[in-house]
């Protein structure tokens, strides 16, 4: 069996080599940072490198990549280009903003099988093998969908790159603005007299319910409004919302319903 690469070994690339291990995959791992690289190694039985000189590069089939930044990405891509097989598969983890999707991953050399493919479960969701990827790339041979069913637990696929990133970013402000207006609402029910997680257990079996609220109390939100930005960048504004006028938030609602299920047509 071909190895499968890891490079970068945060806390989605360590969850998704662990997985892949798990799986009865061959994994390597690939990390700049000795600590983090020592500690994986440790914890795991399995090689990790620093430099492409330490990679057999003959035996890795596929390459994941799991950096945080598009330049990091651009970084990576340029040693596969100098070292990685031909027909290399490469899974591109990484949270790009739609438009760095689109120029980085359509330049990639033409043998080369490229996903785009931004999750959505975290670290947990990773090394359980529930999380949900976006997807988009090359038609999937048999061996690639083996590997997304040893990975994922959802699949969404979409035509072309960049999608599977804008699909991810607007999910994520969806939430940022859900955590925002919990926060709103709990504060102002505190204000008043009322106990918050009270307030939390309304909210969690009422119309006000969203993953946020129910996980008000231990989500990362921070990552939220980098996606958020990340979309802002790209987009140059997202809508901003403020109650007050019920007949303009009704019609709201209603131009979006037909646009997207074709009511009131």
């Amino acid at each position: 069996m071909a190895a499968e690469l890891i490079v970068g070994l945060g806390p989605i690339g360590a969850s998704v080599g662990e997985r892949l291990l798990e799986r009865g995959r061959s994994v390597v791992g690939f990390e700049l940072d000795p600590a983090r690289a020592k500690e994986w190694s440790q914890a795991n039985g399995v090689d990790v490198v620093s430099s492409a000189a330490g990679v057999a590069w003959a035996d890795v089939g596929a390459v994941h990549i799991a950096v945080r930044l598009a330049s990091q990405l651009e970084q990576v891509i340029a040693m596969l280009r100098e070292h990685a097989r031909a027909d290399v598969t490469v899974i591109v983890l990484t949270t790009l903003a739609p438009s760095d999707a689109q120029r980085i991953l359509s330049g990639t050399p033409a043998g080369w099988r490229v996903f785009e493919a931004p999750l959505s479960g975290g670290p947990q969701g990773a090394l359980a093998g529930t999380m949900t990827l976006m997807l988009a790339g090359p038609e999937p041979s048999v061996e690639d969908e083996q590997r997304f069913a040893d990975m994922s637990g959802t699949l969404f696929w979409t035509p072309r790159y960049g999608q599977p990133a804008l699909l991810k970013l607007l999910n994520n402000t969806l939430g940022a603005y859900n955590a925002l207006a919990t926060a709103a609402m709990l504060e102002l029910a505190i204000e008043h007299g009322i106990n918050a997680q009270q307030f939390l257990e309304v909210v969690s079996v009422s119309s006000g319910q969203s993953w946020m609220s129910v996980n008000f109390d231990n989500f990362h939100y921070p990552l939220l409004f980098k996606d958020a930005g990340l979309l802002i960048g790209d987009l140059g504004a997202v809508p901003a919302v403020q109650l007050g006028d019920q007949p303009a938030h009704e019609a709201v609602i209603e131009r979006v319903r037909a646009k997207a299920f074709g009511e009131h047509e």
